[in-house]
């Protein structure tokens, strides 16, 4: 699509109307979406071809891919028809398609949406070793197609062992390309904070999500309207009872929100994808730092090498990044940190014996997995 004509817009906010942003004559970002015809896709995709993820001048290539069944064939293509009806001037083309090679060629962005879930009666097992198929098969096609410096982030749970796994089988890229979303925990973090105090979520800062999805979410360095926490919340006392509602809730939300809406969260995730995106191209405020899953090798924390694990991040732009090496954290935040590395070691140590003795073709039904 080429770029629409200016036009004026009424502000949300009720602020003076002012005239859209003409598309910029830069070259399009190419955007690769696996897994983009389940409900993720269908709230992320309109996401970015509005701006939300690379700013209201930049143009975008989205490549959709997923799985090649009748059913999810006729969802791509009704997404493709909802794209073309959206009239959105910065979606500069779109591809659907179930063929890997067509849709990661030449990303500038790879954002993998899909994983097997877990299910009744599957043994852990069972879900690693068909989790390992899938993300052979999407590191495989990364290696052969995405540009060299693509960067990779993986949401299908669970996204750090998933995103190892990726890395694997790419071997030519640089690990520090590979993400894990945990966005998601940090925003809800945030949101439960800005709902307690009765403020505006952007005047919360500096939450953290360590390790990986609804693990340990840690406020213990956030900045409420400006002032830490250590202010806000008077007492030690105070600042605990937070700490653990906000332990205790994030990891029950996503289950919540699938017993309210009987499915999972996706606007949300979306949501998650895109601030995720958006930090590490375009760069974090000054004095803010954001929760990313990354290749651990940078010996901050003193967290274990050749890991994908949420740490606090800076970044400066064009995926640029580095770890935010100076929070001091409590014994108690220590040690939770501990037992969530544990974890994701023995849950990658798990995923190593299914990688040693291989395995056959990729499952068909790898679903979205986010919650």
């Amino acid at each position: 699509m080429g770029a629409a004509a200016s036009r004026d817009t009424a502000c949300l906010s009720g602020m003076m109307r002012s005239s859209r942003p003409l598309p910029s004559s830069a070259e399009p970002i190419t955007v690769t979406i696996c897994g983009a015809a389940g409900q993720i896709g269908y709230s992320l995709l309109p996401m970015i071809a509005s701006g939300g993820m690379f700013g209201p001048s930049q143009r975008v290539n989205l490549q959709c891919v997923d799985l090649n069944l009748p059913e999810v064939m006729d969802g791509m293509h009704g997404m493709e028809m909802e794209l073309q009806d959206g009239n959105f001037p910065l979606l500069h083309k779109s591809l659907f398609t179930t063929d890997d090679a067509l849709a990661f060629k030449g990303a500038d962005y790879a954002i993998l949406l899909g994983a097997f879930p877990r299910q009744d009666g599957l043994e852990k097992r069972d879900i690693m070793e068909k989790n390992v198929m899938i993300f052979r098969t999407m590191g495989r096609a990364l290696e052969r197609h995405v540009k060299y410096d693509c960067k990779i982030l993986v949401v299908g749970n669970p996204a750090h062992t998933n995103a190892w796994i990726c890395a694997h089988y790419a071997p030519s890229l640089p690990k520090q390309n590979f993400f894990a979303l945990t966005r998601l925990d940090q925003n809800r973090a945030a949101g439960q904070i800005a709902h307690h105090f009765g403020i505006a979520v952007n005047e919360v800062k500096n939450v953290v999500a360590w390790g990986s999805h609804a693990k340990f979410p840690d406020i213990e360095h956030a900045i409420i309207k400006g002032r830490p926490v250590t202010q806000a919340l008077a007492t030690t006392e105070e600042r605990k009872h937070m700490n653990d509602l906000f332990y205790k809730e994030m990891q029950q939300r996503g289950a919540s929100i699938v017993k309210a809406r009987k499915a999972s969260s996706a606007m949300s995730t979306a949501r998650a994808i895109v601030d995720h995106i958006h930090d590490l191209h375009s760069g974090t405020l000054a004095g803010e730092f954001v929760s990313m899953g990354v290749w651990s090798d940078h010996g901050a924390y003193s967290i274990a090498d050749s890991l994908v694990f949420s740490v606090p991040v800076i970044c400066y732009g064009g995926g640029r990044y580095r770890v935010h090496p100076g929070l001091v954290l409590s014994p108690a935040s220590r040690e939770k940190l501990k037992q969530v590395e544990a974890e994701i070691i023995a849950e990658r140590d798990f995923a190593k014996q299914f990688i040693k003795t291989g395995s056959g073709p990729a499952p068909s039904a790898p679903a979205p997995s986010a919650s």
